[in-house]
């Protein structure tokens, strides 16, 4: 039965829909802040590049007139293309982005499908559904929910091509996976790791479709497909990396350090190690700036590197238990925006928990019902990896590794929380459903056999 048919999916779709559009009614009628509740700090990094592309034709760095390098094009180009459409890149962002997230329960329910059949595909359905990340960043300038709705369909379609190894399938997944690449440069090197574990599938007789034809309807064309702007930072700037994200992040990861080892405020650390850059950094060629970004970090992260250590585990904890309560309670009552701001807890939540936001019995409610979601959800995950691994190896072994990937991307600094959780939770729901499941089908299982005892 096609998904559109099945009566329990469209409750679904419809009650999320309802949902959706009377959240967005209220925060353009009725919230507090307006339009800035959209709007994170990254934001105009995204905005900024859209506006240069729509009125001079090509992508600039945030409020400056130089070639764009620390992000990618992906985003910019889906602000831009919302903004030309409909005259808006805020509120009509955040109408499409919706949309998107609403139609990742398509791919979700039919991921769910492939795997363990109708009834996972619709408890699947209902998990993604119930995500409170999910509903939340939906309604934020950044590119996880555009990045997550493309990864979504590609884990869908390479999933469906380890099922039936048709080469559409797989071609519409290195499509995606490209594209979500120049959304979110966090999935470049996942693009290599697909490819390896492709390989190594055929290589171990787990499916007979030849390798050539993986190299060349895979790795072939994801390859042209994000070299392109590998060509283009050349030719622009002689930078011929994929984004000078990395070497920037690699600086300024030492913030947290530097804060605990001069006593200071993160902020503070952040501007000292601007303020350290040499006279005249911003008019250096691009690959002079990363050589320096280089440079200046090795002997930070040599310095800092047993600490860092100590703190990996509470950042994997926040990135795969996160709430994203700040946010949630930013949207719900306005939140304490100034001093979220000032602080960076809005993008970069340097603490484990938040005390200070949860006084009032709402902000303890809204906790409290984010945090059991998550819980719930990571936990049947989880055990979901385990229940689908007797009957699909080659696919659990690949969304393992994919879930393992993202939640490492999203837990190697300090400001790590749920929003790097993003790019797999929607795994994490399909697993879930697969658990309970497996639970419901256990039950029955035992209550069978308790009333044959009876007889």
């Amino acid at each position: 039965m096609p998904f559109y048919k099945d009566r329990i999916f469209q409750w679904i779709f419809a009650i999320l829909a309802l949902l959706k559009a009377g959240a967005l009614a209220y925060l353009y009628f009725c919230h507090p802040l307006g339009e800035a509740v959209l709007i994170f700090p990254d934001s105009l990094t995204y905005v900024y590049p859209a506006q240069t592309w729509l009125q001079y034709g090509a992508f600039w760095e945030a409020v400056s007139s130089t070639p764009m390098l620390l992000r990618t094009p992906g985003y910019p180009v889906f602000l831009a293309g919302i903004q030309w459409a409909l005259g808006n890149a805020t509120w009509a962002v955040v109408a499409v982005q919706n949309l998107l997230s609403l139609f990742m329960l398509v791919s979700v329910y039919l991921t769910a499908k492939e795997l363990a059949g109708k009834t996972a595909a619709r408890w699947a359905a209902g998990f993604c559904a119930a995500s409170v990340l999910y509903f939340s960043l939906s309604f934020a300038v950044l590119t996880e929910t555009l990045c997550t709705f493309l990864l979504a369909w590609f884990v869908y379609f390479l999933v469906r091509f380890l099922k039936k190894f048709q080469t559409g399938s797989l071609l519409w997944a290195s499509a995606l996976l490209a594209a979500a690449i120049y959304v979110r440069p966090a999935a470049y090197y996942f693009a290599f790791a697909a490819v390896i574990l492709l390989v190594c599938f055929r290589a171990g007789k787990l499916f007979t479709y030849p390798i050539w034809k993986i190299l060349a309807f895979f790795a072939l064309p994801l390859g042209l497909m994000v070299g392109g702007w590998h060509v283009r930072n050349a030719l622009q700037t002689g930078f011929k990396g994929f984004t000078s994200v990395g070497a920037y992040n690699l600086y300024i990861w030492n913030e947290d350090y530097l804060a605990k080892k001069f006593n200071v405020s993160v902020p503070q650390a952040h501007d000292a190690l601007e303020r350290a850059l040499p006279p005249g950094f911003s008019s250096l060629p691009p690959a002079r700036q990363v050589q320096f970004y280089k440079a200046m970090a090795l002997p930070l992260i040599k310095e800092s590197f047993f600490y860092k250590l100590s703190r990996a585990p509470l950042w994997a904890v926040k990135t795969l238990f996160g709430a994203n309560f700040v946010h949630i309670s930013r949207l719900v009552t306005g939140g304490r925006t100034d001093e979220a701001l000032l602080e960076g807890e809005m993008s970069n939540h340097t603490s484990a928990m938040h005390e200070k936001w949860l006084q009032k019995g709402l902000d303890k409610a809204l906790f409290a019902g984010s945090a059991g979601e998550v819980f719930i959800t990571v936990w049947l995950g989880i055990c979901g990896f385990f229940c689908l691994w007797k009957r699909r190896k080659k696919e659990t072994f690949f969304l393992a590794v994919y879930c393992l990937y993202f939640w490492g991307i999203g837990s190697t600094f300090f400001g790590a929380y749920a929003r790097f959780r993003a790019p797999f939770e929607f795994v994490l729901c399909i697993t879930a459903a697969i658990a309970v499941v497996r639970l419901k089908a256990w039950r029955r299982n035992q209550k069978g056999k308790r009333k044959k005892q009876t007889l």
